[in-house]
């Protein structure tokens, strides 16, 4: 690596958390330099109006003060900052969006729910090796806000969607009174599966050849998952395993291993969504590489918008 190689960072405000990745531009890829990730849930915050709370945008603006000195100890080549589905629909993210580009020193795009979708594809084909491969990939990512999902092959995205359908929406749709049972899981899953409707046949299983899944939430099952003795790929039968117990905690039994700060209601709503998907889809199992969105945006910058053949 030449002493030169310039370094590049994105920054992802998430609808559960905001997220920082640095890196340094090398011959082969980029190489990870720094991150950063403090769980906010934003989705959680906005209220009957739909207005983030002004207790959730201070918490979140002192945040990025954090986050605005992580990325002054870099000399930073590039810097991307994207914002996905709570500051799409808050209805008050014309006050947020200023101040916190004034924060930052740097502008805030924000990303609709197929550019995602899009860039979420882009990580997983330039971290993974999907790039140079002609199998035919779907990858899903599921948010506070929203879920993406997004089929292409090496680094041509093909098709993509973006379901209103989120952790922090689903649980208080289902789970928002504490009462956690077989029967609010159930509706759950069969509302998933709902919200895909027409877009099922275009991800099936006669389109695809393997299935990623990235993203935060994902990436929190797969290690509670591991926690609970589940530990491998993503399967169904695992993710029900993992459910059952869930259900179990939340009857007054035995509390799942891992779940530290965790909601159990955001847990057995990100386990409903991953389960509707999967069962809709036909999705067998699931491979969960450690990359995803913060990705996608660095290999943007590294690549060019041209990295994104549609």
């Amino acid at each position: 690596m030449s002493t030169t190689s310039p370094i590049h960072a994105a920054l992802v405000l998430g609808s559960d958390s905001f997220r920082l990745l640095v890196g340094v531009v090398e011959d082969d890829g980029l190489r990870p330099l720094d991150s950063f990730h403090a769980p906010l849930r934003l989705a959680a915050a906005l209220d009957a109006q739909g207005c983030l709370s002004p207790e959730a945008m201070h918490s979140a603006f002192d945040c990025l003060r954090t986050i605005r000195q992580r990325l002054n100890e870099h000399a930073l080549a590039a810097v991307r900052v994207v914002a996905t589905s709570t500051l799409r629909m808050a209805r008050n993210s014309h006050l947020f969006l200023p101040a916190a580009q004034q924060l930052l020193g740097h502008p805030v795009q924000v990303l609709s729910g197929e550019e995602e979708a899009s860039l979420t594809y882009l990580g997983v084909a330039d971290s993974t090796g999907s790039a140079g491969a002609a199998a035919r990939t779907l990858v899903l990512g599921i948010g506070g806000g929203s879920t993406q999902l997004a089929l292409g092959s090496e680094r041509r995205v093909q098709k993509v969607a973006s379901l209103g359908l989120g952790t922090s929406r689903l649980a208080l749709t289902f789970f928002g009174g504490g009462r956690i049972d077989a029967v609010s899981f159930a509706a759950a899953i069969a509302s998933t599966r709902a919200k895909l409707g027409d877009e099922t046949p275009a991800f099936g299983p006669a389109r695809r050849d393997r299935v990623y899944g990235c993203s935060g939430t994902i990436h929190t099952l797969a290690r509670l998952l591991a926690d609970n003795d589940l530990a491998g790929p993503i399967t169904r039968d695992r993710l029900e395993t993992l459910a059952v117990r869930a259900l179990a905690q939340g009857g007054g039994g035995t509390p799942l291993a891992g779940l530290g700060h965790l909601r159990l209601r955001d847990v057995a709503a990100a386990l409903a969504i991953l389960l509707g998907l999967m069962e809709e889809l036909e999705i067998d199992e699931l491979e969960v590489p450690q990359t995803g969105l913060r990705a996608g945006v660095l290999a943007e910058l590294r690549l060019g918008r041209a990295a994104l053949a549609a």
